[in-house]
């Protein structure tokens, strides 16, 4: 079983790479003029990268990872920029895990690229590291407009004092349903207002008894969002706002409330009430989940993905808060930014960069192409906007109102997470597998995860 379990971890690594990081995309790396509006990402032309930042070639040079659909509908946008201000830009976009490797090969060289699509676990060390400026001036000066934004809703941005990146937009978690087989059970849709994880796993529990149809693990290639929402519905965050410590790893309460729901996590496994962790281990693409394919009721993930598998069922899902923790006092939701733009320490023209970024999160036309794939807008005219245009999908516009619907649950928008931090959420990640597996119970996952964040965090 442990042998299968790390070839099943081996195959799914492109697909949990790609919900980590909101799409796992094309790897290819391709350089485009801008203003020309000819080449398309999906011609999959592939040129050397521009040498050199800003004013070698007059080029801006924006880089980013993601999937096919976020290639395009990005280049699009830009290209449209660049008709209408004269300028030219270069596209250097990869998969996820190719995107970083390759930054980091730059930065070596002082060569990274202008404009940085920076995830929520990067961004501190490049802050830290010199590698991205500070966006304050920017905002000071009007260049990046955040009238409609508030400073508020960019808690998350701010590394040490420094506006380290503007934020993409927001995200946050959902358990999508296919209200179908909801009905071929005869089950109602459950008030997500204040249910329970246990609560959650009898209404699976039903489902499966009356049709045979299971529900997806809860985030078993990220733990850290499962895990997460359950801590926080004991009033307390997963990461001190130092960065230093779990703020509750002594609080026996929280911890054993989190075990209890991994233990029921692997009741539900051998029941066949949740699909086999090596079937869901397995899968690579959205095409390959069970939720994606009418073969599961339920199934936790990132709200921004929600559209992207009711595309591929041809029916759109619904969305329902995540529960709490059986004993927890409030809601665990949470939003968080989905990612950042950033200027590059390297950028010669920072003032055009970042008339670009402002474009990119202001504009109502490159909105229109870029929608939600990389979190919901925080510029309210954009939601406003979104949500009245008759050409946004209905699982868009879903996606918007449900947002809206956590936003009135939560307060603020996580801040970026500590350094180190992705160390100790790998060791949560592979300690809740092993307990999907028997491999393990929840305590041992919780004892360990504690133990080892203690040495993996930054020390005060």
């Amino acid at each position: 079983m442990k042998a299968q379990r790390i070839i099943a971890a081996a195959m799914a690594g492109a697909m949990a790479a790609g919900l980590t990081a909101c799409g796992s995309g094309s790897s290819t790396q391709t350089t485009t003029t801008g203003a020309a509006a000819t080449t398309k990402a999906a011609a999959n032309t592939t040129t050397a990268a521009a040498s050199g930042t800003t004013g070698d070639n007059g080029a801006i040079r924006v880089a980013w990872w993601g999937s096919q659909g976020r290639n395009n509908s990005t280049i699009e946008a830009l290209d449209a920029y660049a008709a209408k201000n004269n300028v030219t830009f270069s596209y250097e976009y990869n998969s996820w895990s190719s995107y970083f490797e390759t930054l980091a090969t730059q930065s070596v060289g002082n060569d990274l690229p202008d404009i940085l699509q920076m995830s929520t676990t990067d961004i501190i060390n490049y802050s830290k590291n010199g590698q991205v400026i500070d966006l304050q001036k920017y905002v000071d000066d009007g260049a990046i407009d955040i009238s409609k934004i508030g400073k508020d809703a960019l808690s998350g941005d701010y590394v040490n004092g420094a506006l380290a990146g503007i934020t993409t937009g927001v995200n946050t978690v959902t358990v999508a349903y296919n209200p179908d087989i909801f009905e071929q059970a005869g089950v109602a849709v459950p008030d997500d207002t204040n249910w329970t994880f246990s609560e959650f796993c009898s209404l699976a529990e039903e489902i499966y008894n009356k049709t045979g149809i299971p529900t997806e693990i809860p985030f078993i290639t990220e733990a850290r969002w499962f895990v997460e929402s359950l801590v926080r519905s004991y009033g307390v965050d997963l990461f001190s706002s130092d960065g230093n410590s779990l703020p509750w790893a002594d609080d026996s309460k929280v911890s054993a409330g989190v075990a209890k729901a991994m233990d029921q996590v692997y009741k539900e496994i051998q029941a066949g009430v949740f699909v086999d962790p090596e079937v869901m281990l397995g899968w690579s693409a959205t095409e390959d989940s069970y939720i994606a394919t009418g073969k599961s009721a339920m199934s936790y993930m990132l709200s921004n993905y929600v559209g992207q598998y009711s595309k591929v069922l041809g029916k759109d899902l619904g969305m329902l808060m995540l529960p709490k923790a059986d004993d927890g006092t409030t809601s665990g939701m949470y939003t968080n930014s989905n990612m950042y733009w950033c200027i590059s320490s390297n950028c010669k023209d920072p003032e055009a960069a970042a008339k670009v970024i402002n474009y990119l999160i202001n504009d109502e036309d490159a909105a229109k192409l870029i929608l939600t794939d990389r979190g919901i807008s925080l510029n309210s005219d954009i939601r406003d906007m979104l949500a009245k245009d008759d050409s946004v999908s209905s699982s868009d516009k879903a996606t918007l109102e449900y947002v809206n619907k956590v936003n009135s649950v939560v307060k603020g928008v996580n801040p970026p997470d500590p350094a180190n931090s992705a160390e100790a959420i790998k060791v949560l990640k592979d300690d809740y597998q092993a307990v999907c597996y028997g491999e393990a119970n929840g305590t041992d996952c919780m004892d360990d995860f504690i133990s080892q964040a203690a040495s993996i965090l930054p020390q005060k």
